[in-house]
């Protein structure tokens, strides 16, 4: 699977190892049908500035078969015709934020290639073994982004060979548990480490967890992109995501801990900044003199202390100075240094 790129674009910015985290707002269903709300969630993307805000589209009757009428119902509440796609998309270009779309089957892809031109798909978990339907996006010749819950690793890799074996020409691969709201416990965010042995793209996370301490544990331990639920409204009968999305009252903040936890990861060699280097004369010891040592007198371990500040010799150059003779006396609290011995 060497044939995927380490790197790729959307709208101009850079994925990948060594970048700043690609956080997606996935807004999912959480309009509940309504451009009003589908309006607000994009607002609240661009304020909280997350990186792409990221929608579903579906043609209910198509995405859920007569043999489950209860969940066809559900989800038909929710489902927005092509036109409010579009003017999403439009709403997203006016705030100046990429709009991504999950398609939920080869209508919806048709769409949002051919008519909306989007410039990357994102493809839910639930297509890993829809080998068709990823051979379509992948045949789009634009990038990808792939979920991967309630799937093992075997399959997770044919799935990947699927969209390189039909010429999609960047992936990225996110680590997902399909639950709402799923357990921490089960969450195993160590599994993109083990993406990582055998995929050269992007890897990330994709959250289901109430709170944000997952998502952003995973951006700590290297997650490339992480997308996480947003939500207007909470407390919401016959609907799940609301669960595990942050809102108005907390995604900036999310957003804003993401690019510290980012800064804080590095990466490089361990290195004294300037501001650690100031420090270095308030928070280090040097030995110093315990009692007054007169002069001549053979110095040993009991007449040294460490104390601040750390100007002088440090502690760890005790055995150096252990049987030296004191060239003059050495008042209590005197920093020991090399030209008061012989």
């Amino acid at each position: 699977m060497s044939g995927f790129p380490t790197h790729f674009e959307i709208e101009g910015r850079r994925i990948g190892s060594g970048e700043p985290c690609y956080v997606i707002a996935e807004a999912g269903v959480s309009h509940f049908g309504e451009m009003e709300k589908a309006y607000q969630l994009i607002d609240l993307t661009v304020s909280a500035r997350a990186d792409i805000f990221k929608t579903q589209h579906y043609y209910t009757d198509r995405l859920v078969g007569p043999s489950a009428p209860e969940w066809r119902e559900r989800l038909r509440t929710k489902e927005l015709p092509d036109e409010a796609i579009r003017l999403m998309q439009r709403r997203c270009r006016e705030r100046g934020v990429p709009f991504l779309c999950t398609p939920h089957d080869d209508l919806a892809i048709e769409f949002l290639d051919r008519e909306l031109d989007v410039p990357a798909f994102k493809i839910g978990s639930g297509e890993v073994e829809n080998w068709p339907f990823l051979a379509r996006i992948a045949k789009s010749g634009k990038p990808a982004i792939l979920s991967t819950g309630m799937y093992e690793i075997a399959q997770i890799r044919e799935a990947i060979k699927v969209m390189q074996d039909n010429g999609c020409p960047a992936l990225a691969v996110l680590h997902c548990v399909t639950s709402y709201p799923a357990d921490a416990a089960l969450i195993n965010l160590k599994v993109m480490d083990r993406i990582r042995e055998f995929f050269p793209g992007p890897v990330g996370y994709s959250d289901h967890t109430e709170g944000t301490a997952v998502p952003l544990a995973a951006v700590a331990l290297g997650a490339d992109i992480v997308e996480k639920h947003i939500t207007i409204d909470r407390d919401v009968p016959n609907a799940q995501d609301w669960k595990v999305s942050c809102d108005p009252s907390n995604f900036a903040r999310f957003v804003a801990d993401v690019r510290e936890i980012e800064k804080a990861r590095g990466g490089g060699p361990k290195v004294l900044s300037e501001t650690e280097r100031k420090s270095m004369l308030w928070a280090r010891k040097s030995l110093t003199a315990a009692a007054d040592i007169p002069a001549g007198t053979k110095i040993d371990a009991a007449m040294l202390l460490a104390q601040r500040p750390g100007s002088g010799l440090p502690a760890s150059r005790i055995g150096k100075v252990v049987g030296k003779i004191a060239r003059r006396d050495i008042p209590a609290g005197t920093i020991v240094s090399d030209e008061l011995l012989q």
